[in-house]
């Protein structure tokens, strides 16, 4: 019997290239701000998908398909992780 499972799918930038929202971001945060503390911060995006499986396992096996499937990743320039939420 399949479940409905909320899969998150996070895509970033590779560490290697420059990510210039996340300095901005750091920026504002360390020195308009006083978070001193913050030592870098990289923006990614985050897509939450709501799906249908037997088990998570299989819920993961969708997901991975539909970053390539869709290429909503690009694997030149970019990384993902996929997460199912409990």
């Amino acid at each position: 019997m399949e479940k409905e499972f909320l899969v998150e799918i996070v895509i970033e930038s590779k560490p290697v290239l420059k990510d210039p929202e996340g300095a901005v971001i750091a920026n504002d945060l360390m020195r308009r701000h006083g978070f001193e503390m913050v030592n870098g911060v990289r923006c990614a995006k985050l897509l939450r998908v709501k799906l249908n499986a037997t088990d998570e396992k299989k819920a993961l096996s969708i997901a991975e398909n539909m970053v390539k499937e869709l290429r909503l990743a690009n694997p030149v320039a970019q990384t993902y992780s996929i997460f199912i939420k409990k």
